[in-house]
């Protein structure tokens, strides 16, 4: 990107204004009094760790290409003919199926390449200056407090994981098994990394934001980039390599399993601990002890900043690892039953005729059974006109174009991610200058990062499926020579006997096509086009996909961000006190539900139009495309949140606190957009995933039963294409309770993680109040004086630990309950209504919570007049606001994008073992029922007995005067 040069006065200027803040800092430094000259750690500008792990992926990428050009060119064993070996293992039959390995490897390598970079931006970042021992101090407590959560919260979960594990080897197979360990792994290993990075790069922002805005932002985005290309690389390299080993493509639905169950702790508990610790401290320190926000005399402060890393570095970024890889796996799995049959003409004939199946369902005249006139028809003579597909013709190739699309989406944030422009013009004295700047920066490589993954997709489809490529060079893909059989008159069926073959004569209800291409006929109903609009079908889809994430990201500005209309509406309601607040803002994150969600509706009606369900797997593909850029803008926000933290507990000037400030007002929106973003792609990857498992559920006919011949050899019952029909009923009383069901999860599993995050606050307060009463000279800040923000931090932790298992055991086991209970079909009516009612909850809960958060900055700006800012009753009332959307934006909301995922993950892994109604094996589903019940009612007992024990404590805080008006302890220490 060009960089221009400044004029000279604007550098004088801003060499002047940067004199004076290290010469600020320099007097700081010789005066500081250190806390504790022991946590003083992290001033390290390298680590032999990284500077190998850099090297490491740079070795295995070269030895990695080397290897993939020796096996595209099918000089390494039998690599260029490998099968997939587990479709005998499950209820849903396909026919023998080739593993792309020349792509698959590809993907693989790619990823390690993105693991290479991601280290050397990790060494980049630890380059940086650490700034003064008093931020290094801070930063060390902030990194330790996260580490130390996350190892307890992972402590906990591997117990979870190697249930699961042995259950799902046992029940299903070992190999879906060790992809669910696998997948579980490295969602906690992306986690931590980017967890890791984001705790060092959050001090050397702020330490860099001395030198101006333009360093301070690429610290900061150098820092989320980690997290953003760990996601896209380890997802990607991890999944590859599960497929290379396992080679069974349906136990990949394991890797995503995995990755939702450390998702649904990582966000549930994340989220609960970042909210107990904000809203404590909020509340306490701005509103009662009336201090300024991440003031070093607050004891929560520590906390609040742990949980911005906890809640919205890892918990994110499981959330959107889990959909990333979510989105592959269904894709995967689709494509792998698309009716392109390598080496089978017959089935091809076979699936070329079933419309003629699906027109005329004739039952024979003795046996009363369904007859496909498709096999009939393709039995003879006619199938020596239909080709053998190779593997690079075959539904293989459908298989492999996810996996290279993702590979190009590593590539491209790789480039997106190596840099952002800030003009060295640009100061803090306008502050909507400088968002509108930051905003265009951030922008530029969001939009630059679409165009190069609208130019790849293009490559991908054509080359691999276009004129020039082997899918095209296949008889009736490229050219009209296929015979086929057609209704003479729509609705007029021929008899079944006596049915000839070509050469005699033909009932008058048939005719016969000589020139015709191949446009198959599933089982669910979908007719597919021509092989030749392959192509541009298949980049339409992912083009609907890329551009409705950047639309959705675009509305949740619209809704959340201050400069525009809803949330200057919320907060100008301010003026009439927090109720009026509270009730506009709970009507704008109502409203915006609507845009979006017709959007989504609209991308996948019309994904479905052009390949069925495969299309709409793909465009969930294409919108999480670019998420290595996307995540790092995302990830971005709270390391530059807690650079601002920092930067007011270490006492730095006034100067580089308002570039700090600044950073963090760009930080919000793209957390808010970010999580626009995740709410969009986790509908698309779970209705994705939800039509994989109506395949996998053998509710509709598999395609090996389709083809009678194929079903006779490999000894199962043959089918009709109508006998997928009506796969659920709404008729069906089960059906209709399980949908009920699936509307009110997300409230209940809402309600839950909202109560505890109460619960959590409350014991917060508790001990922020006691804080400010039992320390002297703490309120007024004494010069040596340090809050006990360890313990604020234990009850964070402790608090989201314990609390996280009701709403993670809800999620689990719901689905599971009701698919053993009741059956397959309901198990399909509670997910699909899980999915609407959860996706709407998260959109209104995530903006109006943002919406909520920029109206209180905006009045804290001064908006409304120097007598509404700060301090102000006005101000109160948006603060109000905030409190309540705090854990609607950062806990309930979010967490509705992992409830969906994990429900329809673990279900598709799952839904092989059940029935398709609910009989003979209902009570199983009763037993799971009391089997959670019994796991759940100590929880539930320590929670109440907790909540109990925090009211009264609570209660002391409040000493009755004489006029009967309760005051806190802190008010009547300080009066």
């Amino acid at each position: 990107m060009a960089n221009p040069e400044a004029s000279s006065s604007s550098s004088a200027e801003a060499k002047a204004d940067t004199d004076k803040v290290t010469a600020a800092i320099g007097e700081e430094e010789t005066q500081e009094a250190l806390g504790d000259p022991a946590m003083v750690r992290d001033s390290a500008h390298t680590s032999v760790l990284l500077l190998s792990a850099t090297a490491i992926f740079l070795g295995a990428f070269i030895a990695l290409t080397i290897l993939a050009g020796l096996i595209f060119a099918c000089r390494i064993g039998d690599l260029c003919d490998v099968s997939d070996v587990g479709n005998d293992q499950y209820v849903f039959r396909t026919l023998p199926l080739a593993v792309p390995i020349q792509y698959v490897w590809s993907s693989m390598t790619v990823g390690v390449l993105g693991m290479a970079v991601l280290s050397f931006y990790a060494l980049s970042v630890l380059r940086q200056d650490p700034g003064t021992p008093r931020m290094i101090e801070i930063a060390t407590y902030i990194r330790q407090g996260s580490i130390a959560f996350l190892r307890t919260e992972y402590l906990y979960l591997v117990g979870l994981v190697i249930v699961i594990f042995i259950l799902v080897g046992f029940a299903l197979n070992w190999a879906a098994a060790g992809c669910y360990g696998i997948g579980a792994a490295l969602s906690a290993v992306t986690g931590f990394l980017g967890m890791s990075i984001a705790t060092r790069g959050n001090v050397r922002t702020a330490a860099a934001s001395r030198s101006g805005i333009s360093q301070g932002l690429n610290v900061a985005f150098r820092s989320g980039a980690v997290m953003g290309l760990s996601v896209v690389s380890i997802g990607l390299t991890g999944l590859s390599f599960v497929f290379l080993v396992f080679r069974d493509v349906r136990a990949l639905a394991g890797f995503s399993a995995g990755a939702s169950t450390i998702a649904l702790f990582a966000r549930v508990g994340g989220g609960i601990y970042t909210k107990a610790a904000d809203v404590g401290a909020d509340l306490v320190g701005k509103v009662e002890a009336d201090i300024p926000e991440d003031d070093p005399r607050n004891p929560a402060t520590i906390a609040d900043n742990v949980g911005d890393n906890v809640g919205d570095v890892a918990g994110m970024g499981a959330d959107l690892f889990e959909s990333y890889v979510g989105s592959l796996v269904a894709t995967a799995i689709l494509g792998s039953s698309l009716p392109y049959f390598q080496g089978n003409p017959e089935a091809l004939c076979v699936f070329n005729h079933l419309a003629l199946d699906a027109a005329c369902p004739a039952r024979s005249a003795t046996t009363l059974a369904k007859e496909s006139f498709a096999n009939i028809l393709c039995s003879g003579l006619l199938v020596d006109e239909y080709p053998s597909l190779s593997v690079w013709q075959s539904n293989a190739i459908f298989i492999a174009l996810p996996f290279m699309l993702a590979a190009a989406g590593v590539l491209v944030g790789i480039l997106g991610t190596a840099y952002v422009y800030v003009s060295p013009k640009l100061t803090t004295e306008d502050k909507g200058k400088v968002m509108e700047s930051l905003l265009g920066s951030l922008r530029i490589n969001i939009y630059s990062s679409s165009l190069l993954i609208v130019v790849a997709a293009a490559a991908l489809c054509w080359g691999m499926f276009g004129g020039n490529s082997d899918f095209q060079d296949a008889g009736g893909f490229g050219n009209d020579n296929l015979p086929r059989f057609v209704l003479t008159n729509e609705g007029q069926c021929p008899p079944l006997t006596p049915l000839v073959f070509p050469g005699g004569d033909l009932p008058d209800q048939l005719r016969l096509e000589s020139a015709a291409r191949y446009e198959p006929f599933d089982s669910l109903g979908f007719q597919y086009a021509s092989p030749s609009q392959v192509p541009w079908r298949l980049f339409i889809c992912i083009l609907l996909g890329l551009v409705a994430g950047l639309l959705i990201g675009g509305l949740t500005e619209f809704f959340t961000a201050g400069s525009y209309a809803p949330t200057l509406g919320i907060a100008a309601s301010g003026e009439f006190g927090a109720g009026a607040v509270v009730i506009q803002g709970l009507g704008v994150g109502m409203l915006s539900v609507v845009p979006p969600l017709l959007l989504v509706a609209a991308v996948i009606l019309g994904t479905y139009e052009l390949f069925g369900t495969y299309g709409i797997a793909l465009s969930a593909v294409g919108m999480l495309s670019t998420l290595g850029v996307t995540m790092a803008t995302d990830a971005y926000g709270p390391v530059a949140d807690n650079a601002g933290g920092i930067a007011e507990m270490a006492g730095l000037p006034s100067q580089v606190r308002d570039t700090t400030d600044a950073l963090d007002a760009l930080g919000n929106t793209t957390a808010a957009t970010g999580k626009g973003f995740s709410n969009g792609s986790a509908v698309l990857t779970a209705y994705a995933l939800l039509t994989a498992l109506v395949q996998d559920s053998g509710l509709a006919p598999n395609p090996l039963q389709l083809v009678q011949s194929a079903a006779a050899g490999a000894g199962i019952a043959d089918a009709h294409v109508t006998d997928g029909e009506g796969v659920v009923s709404l008729v069906d009383i089960y059906v209709v309770v399980s949908v009920f069901i699936g509307i009110m999860l997300p409230y209940f599993f809402g309600a839950l993680t909202m109560l505890a995050v109460s619960r959590a606050a409350q014991a917060m307060i508790v001990e922020v109040r006691r804080q400010f009463r039992d320390i002297p000279g703490l309120r007024e800040g004494t010069p040596g004086v340090q809050p006990q923000h360890v313990r604020c931090v234990n009850i964070s932790t402790q608090s989201a630990i314990v609390e996280m298992a009701l709403p993670g055991a809800i999620a689990i086991m719901a689905p599971l309950i009701i698919g053993f209970g009741f059956g397959q079909r309901a198990l399909i009516g509670l997910l699909l209504a899980g999915i609407g009612s959860g996706y709407m909850v998260g959109i209104m809960m995530s903006n109006a919570g943002g919406a909520w958060d920029n109206a209180k900055k905006l009045t804290e700006s001064g908006h409304f007049g120097p007598g509404n800012g700060k301090g102000s009753e006005w101000h109160k009332a948006t603060v109000a606001g905030d409190t309540v959307g705090d854990p609607f934006k950062d806990t309930s909301g979010p967490s509705m994008n992992i409830l969906i995922k994990i429900m329809t993950s673990l279900s598709l892994i799952s839904v092989g073992l059940m029935n398709r109604d609910r009989d003979p094996d209902g009570w199983i589903g009763a037993v799971l029922a009391a089997v959670t019940i019994l796991v759940c009612v100590p929880f539930a007992v320590w929670t109440l007995w907790m909540a109990k024990r925090t009211s009264a404590l609570a209660r002391s805080e409040f000493p009755t005067t004489e006029g009967g008006a309760g005051i806190t302890a802190t008010e009547e220490a300080a009066a």
